[in-house]
């Protein structure tokens, strides 16, 4: 875990290096957004303190990639599937970087990509990330910015395994079984269908 000195640096000048910046430090959204690219962690807002973690690795990388391609060979040119996208979500977690959004194809040249414009976001259960803060605490913060779907995938289970949240016309989010094998479901209008399986161990070549 990051443990290094609390946020000095005004606001407005060069871009504040991570070096300045605490685990669980309060931090606005300002302060955040200032702060330098750090390649070796993952920087989100969470509850109005600066959460850092390690970047995801092997099998949690192969399975995002997977998915991205698997999805993007099935969705319309007006949408596209994107790893490790900022999200800009209203309430105390306002800057979240989920594994993978769906999203209309203009919104990749954006520095950061609106919750009103994510049609599915995407969190990959891995060891040594919490479990909870995938499977409840970001699905209810998507749920609350109004995003249609988002889906966990747990690359611990053997099999590997998907839920699927879909947002009601209350704006709660209900939750599937866990499933596992294969999925044909809908995003947006569209209708995709993935092969949970391939997106870890060897890889498979598709026809």
């Amino acid at each position: 875990m990051l443990r290094v000195s609390p946020l000095t640096e005004p606001i407005g000048a060069c871009p504040m290096s991570t070096a300045l910046a605490r685990e669980g430090h309060p931090i606005s959204i300002e302060e955040f957004d200032g702060l330098a690219d750090d390649s070796s962690h993952r920087l989100e807002i969470e509850d109005g303190r600066l959460l850092v973690m390690n970047r995801p690795a092997g099998p949690h990388i192969a399975a995002a990639q997977r998915l991205v391609s698997y999805l993007n060979d099935q969705l319309p040119d007006e949408l596209e599937a994107m790893m490790e996208f900022q999200a800009e979500l209203a309430g105390p977690s306002p800057r979240r970087i989920p594994d993978l959004v769906v999203c209309m194809t203009e919104a990749r040249d954006q520095v950061r990509v609106r919750a009103d414009q994510v049609l599915l976001a995407v969190e990959i259960v891995s060891p040594g990330e919490s479990a909870a803060r995938d499977y409840i605490k970001k699905p209810a913060e998507y749920a609350a910015n109004g995003i249609p779907n988002t889906w966990v995938i747990d690359i611990q289970e053997n099999p590997l395994s998907l839920t699927v949240y879909t947002l009601d016309d209350t704006g709660q989010y209900h939750f599937s079984s866990p499933i596992t094998g294969s999925y044909t479901g809908s995003i947006g209008s569209h209708e995709v269908t993935i092969d949970l399986d391939a997106l870890t161990g060897p890889r498979r070549r598709r026809n």
